[in-house]
């Protein structure tokens, strides 16, 4: 690499270094714009002064209350012997943990997109109980079943903060989900 290196140099030391011929540039006619003159002139109207509005009187201030006369009530907080009312306690099932469905390699690998009704019993500790598909269908809207078994699996892992009735957590039945299938773009 060296030897080639040097080979190179002396080469270019060995040769007669003459500058390039100069070479002008092109001619260009020379350009006669005609003198531009205004044809029409923007004046902008004369706005007159906005009126100010009159100044604001100052408010007299009453400077008859004296400090020692306010009254202060320093103390701790005072606790009442009132209850709640445990029947005001009443919610829906809350989802707090949705992992996200496989997507089936048959649908992939044919580009299918669609979705599946899921219908399910949420238990009295939030978990899910027999999931049944009631539907599933591709992006055109016919039937398919390519989605099913991955939908069931997904909502067989969700969890919810149970149904509360009068405080106390139930089961709560015929629960229904749509889970989508969408390639990404």
């Amino acid at each position: 690499m060296t030897g080639l290196l040097l080979l190179g140099m002396a080469q270019l030391i060995a040769t007669d270094y003459q500058e390039p011929p100069e070479v002008l540039p092109p001619k260009v006619a020379p350009i006669h714009l005609p003198e531009m003159k205004r044809t029409v002139e923007r004046v902008d109207p004369i706005r007159k002064p906005q009126q100010l509005p009159p100044p604001v009187k100052p408010q007299p201030v009453e400077r008859t209350l004296e400090p020692a006369q306010v009254p202060i009530s320093v103390g701790p907080p005072v606790v009442t012997q009132q209850t709640i009312d445990p029947g005001i306690v009443s919610s829906d099932p809350l989802p707090f943990y949705k992992p996200a469905p496989r997507y089936p390699r048959r649908a992939l690998a044919q580009g299918i997109e669609g979705y599946v009704v899921v219908e399910f019993t949420i238990t009295r500790s939030g978990s899910v109980r027999d999931p049944r598909v009631v539907g599933g269908f591709d992006s055109a809207g016919a039937p398919t079943e390519v989605f099913n078994s991955s939908a069931l699996n997904a909502v067989e892992r969700f969890k919810y903060r149970p149904t509360l009735v009068d405080g106390n957590p139930v089961e709560k039945h015929g629960v229904r989900n749509r889970i989508t299938f969408k390639l990404a773009e």
